[in-house]
């Protein structure tokens, strides 16, 4: 009798009933993950819902309790209505004209940060010579250098549009002169003994490890984008939520105050979830790992 004989089972039906039994112990994917799944997305968004359920309660709670008048604190829902009985005439056209300077703002200063901070990494002159200046640049608070971009450059979207750009691109020099620095040489030195050029070791290693860096800046860029817009509405403009926040607290109108805040921090909070949503297109390498080590 070969080995091969020696080690069959003895009856030829028991391989077929083992696997049957693996077969219907194995968990199926869809009755064991899907729950797994689903418990993993009420985990994630129960603490957004539990808090702002909190505040909204807190904040009718103390109206009533407090009988505190609707021109101090209105309340939710008197904002809600507000927001969408005066959107046609009033909120809409005006959340068009900043929602445009937050876009055209955080263009421009995406695209300056990105191609500034990788210009003064690579290069030793443009970091002594610029890196001050760019520093410089954030010292000065914004709403000192909004009045002179207007003065220079009127009252239309030219001088809200800098404004933007001047608060976005900050944030992606430092963060794409992180991310290139994150590097390990280990990865650089590879490349050397590989004989690659210098513009290959760019594409293929420093600007990849840098990307999660770079969509840092732009999710930062995203939020610094209605604080400019509305700053440079606020030294001078006729149109925009910057004019509807300021007509409406010479009058008392809180509500309408409450109103376009909740326009521009609506448009804020998508602009931010786009690049959440790029990033994730984008390196999605990168989302995965970092999922698994949460």
């Amino acid at each position: 009798m070969t080995e091969a004989a020696r080690r069959a089972p003895p009856s030829g039906n028991l391989p077929v009933a083992e696997a049957a039994a693996q077969v219907s112990a194995a968990p199926r994917k869809d009755e064991s993950q899907s729950p797994s799944k689903f418990k993993e997305r009420v985990h994630a968004i129960w603490p957004v819902v539990l808090v702002i359920g909190s505040c909204i309660t807190a904040w009718e709670l103390f109206i009533v309790v407090t009988g505190t008048p609707d021109y101090i604190l209105p309340p939710l829902s008197k904002i809600i209505e507000i927001s969408i009985v005066k959107a046609p005439e009033t909120f809409l056209p005006n959340a068009w004209v900043t929602l445009q300077e937050m876009l055209i703002g955080f263009t421009l200063g995406v695209c300056a940060g990105f191609s500034l901070g990788t210009a003064i990494f690579f290069s030793s002159v443009l970091r002594r010579g610029l890196l001050p200046f760019v520093v410089a640049s954030q010292a000065v608070p914004v709403i000192a250098i909004a009045p002179i971009l207007i003065i220079w450059f009127g009252f239309g979207m030219l001088p809200k549009v800098l404004v933007t750009a001047l608060l976005c691109f900050f944030p992606l020099v430092v963060n794409s002169m992180a991310g290139y620095a994150s590097v390990e040489r280990e990865a650089l030195n590879l490349m050397e003994s590989l004989d690659a050029t210098r513009r290959q070791v760019f594409i293929k290693v420093q600007f990849p490890a840098a990307l999660p860096y770079i969509f840092t800046g732009l999710r930062l860029a995203a939020a610094a984008s209605a604080i400019g817009a509305i700053v440079g509405e606020w030294v001078g403009a006729d149109k925009g939520l910057g004019p509807v926040i300021m007509s409406a607290n010479s009058a008392f109108l809180t509500g309408d105050v409450f109103a376009a805040i909740i326009y521009l921090a609506s448009m804020a909070i998508t602009l931010f979830l786009l690049v959440g949503l790029a990033e994730r297109l984008v390196i999605p390498w990168y989302y995965l790992v970092r999922e698994k080590q949460r």
